[in-house]
């Protein structure tokens, strides 16, 4: 699989658990998600405990930052990262 066609079917995977949040998937291109007010605390443990299990990697207390899981685009490469 190449890079380009690795981020999208880690964007898809992702993007279809985050619609739960929004009507509308366009609205997640760009969009602050802890920061900007969309997940709450507990929506972000829910998030990361999926990334876990769709992905089949740990994500430890290391990489529990804002910045890796504020933006779909920040989730991808944190996921990318994990898995390289």
């Amino acid at each position: 699989m190449t890079a380009v066609s690795e981020d999208q079917a880690i964007r898809t995977r992702v993007l279809e658990y985050l619609l739960r949040y929004v009507d509308d998937p366009a609205e997640l291109e760009g969009m602050q998600l802890i920061t900007g007010g969309l997940l709450s605390s507990l929506a972000t443990v829910a998030l990361v405990a999926h990334l876990e299990m769709e992905f089949d990697m740990e994500v430890d207390d290391d990489d529990l930052e804002i910045e890796n899981f504020d933006t779909l685009d920040s989730i991808v490469q944190f996921v990318q990262e994990k898995q390289g």
